[in-house]
């Protein structure tokens, strides 16, 4: 499978977006008829039971990234999410991560939990 990177261009708008856990990321270039885009995120460690789950700004659920099944003793984990047509608006899309750990109120991801984001393209085939 090919994949290239897009570029990370605000990945934290404003520090109300911070706090909320909202990011936006840029295409490089538009996706071709032949491509969709994906979500490539590198979590790193997070305890047992710790979920990130990657919605759009409005709340509505993509994916989620869980450290289950990861092998022990390795720093991160690479996951990837496809991402709908729609979150796609002028080849930038928007994105809320939220740490769901049992027990406590769900935040924005801190440092090191979410070590690189962003988007590749994959072919596709029909």
């Amino acid at each position: 499978m090919l994949v290239f990177s897009a570029t990370c261009v605000s990945c934290t708008k404003a520090e109300d977006d911070h706090h909320q856990g909202i990011i936006e990321l840029a295409l490089t270039r538009p996706a071709t008829s032949k491509e969709a885009v994906w979500l490539e995120i590198r979590a790193g460690t997070l305890p047992r039971g710790t979920e990130i789950r990657v919605s759009t700004r409005k709340g509505i659920l993509l994916g989620t990234v869980s450290p289950f099944g990861a092998q022990q003793g390795r720093e991160a984990v690479t996951y990837t999410i496809p991402l709908p047509q729609n979150t796609i608006t002028n080849n930038r899309v928007h994105l809320r991560l939220t740490v769901d750990t049992p027990g406590v109120p769900a935040r924005a991801p801190q440092p090191g939990e979410v070590e690189s984001i962003n988007l590749i393209y994959v072919p596709i085939s029909f």
